[in-house]
């Protein structure tokens, strides 16, 4: 989800202060370590739910990404992950590819189950695309001067794109504490505030019924593989995320 605009902060009123004191450093660094952490973590499931495994991401989950967290359905969802894509030949990638199709796009025997990874289908009334939530994503997304990369073709309300919508928040949070002043802090909590009214609104409101979804269509191919796994650690960090963000602004 590339950035039409430059992120800057939000503008105030002539001679304006902050309306909070400034971090001190120590605290300020670790909000901007954490940003970064929740945008790398947000950047995987988007790229899982965006198009198929291939080499490199079955690399980059394996030996490459850093992942530390308390919670244990986080942590073995994640190693089941690891797993799954360890040691992964042409074959393996192949029927990965094909249980992508099947699940998220329907392809296959009319009677497999499914999971369409898009907010219209989960949140209205006759569970189908391009509806009340596509317009509200797209709104949100303007309202932060972004817009879908041009290369993906599925709607904006598409679980890829949320994702990437909050990783880019987090970017921009992170951004914001390294001016290492009042005014990046308070652009940093507004942002903040952004992505858990996104969250609570939106990703909230859909991804564990399509969670569910996605562990028992995937399940039909080993309950221990790649994408029941994704499954679990998604619904699973969304909601831990939320409660994070809630936490900090209490």
């Amino acid at each position: 989800m590339p950035e039409n605009t430059s992120a800057t902060a939000p503008a105030t009123a002539a001679g304006a202060e902050p309306t909070a004191p400034a971090l001190d450093p120590q605290a300020r660094a670790a909000l901007a370590a954490l940003m970064t952490s929740r945008a790398n973590v947000y950047r995987l499931p988007s790229r899982c739910y965006r198009s198929e495994v291939d080499n490199a991401l079955a690399r980059d989950l394996t030996s490459e990404f850093a992942f530390a967290s308390d919670d244990p359905t986080l942590v073995e969802a994640l190693d089941t992950m690891r797993t799954a894509l360890a040691d992964t030949d042409e074959a393996a990638l192949e029927q990965l590819a094909v249980t992508f199709d099947r699940v998220f796009f329907g392809m296959g025997p009319l009677t497999a189950r499914h999971a369409f990874p898009y907010e219209s289908v989960y949140t209205s009334d006759r569970g189908i695309m391009m509806q009340d939530a596509y317009a509200q994503v797209v709104r949100a997304y303007r309202e932060q001067h972004l817009a879908k990369d041009a290369s993906f073709t599925e709607p904006e309300d598409h679980l890829a794109v949320e994702l990437a919508f909050m990783a880019t928040l987090a970017d921009r949070a992170e951004s914001f504490l390294t001016t290492g002043d009042a005014s990046g802090d308070e652009a940093a909590d507004q942002t903040v505030r952004q992505s858990l009214a996104f969250a609570q609104s939106h990703l909230l409101s859909w991804v564990d019924r399509f969670c569910i979804d996605l562990d028992a269509a995937a399940s039909a191919d080993g309950a221990d593989g790649f994408y029941p796994s994704l499954a679990r650690f998604t619904a699973a960090f969304v909601r831990e995320d939320a409660l994070l963000l809630n936490d900090m602004l209490d």
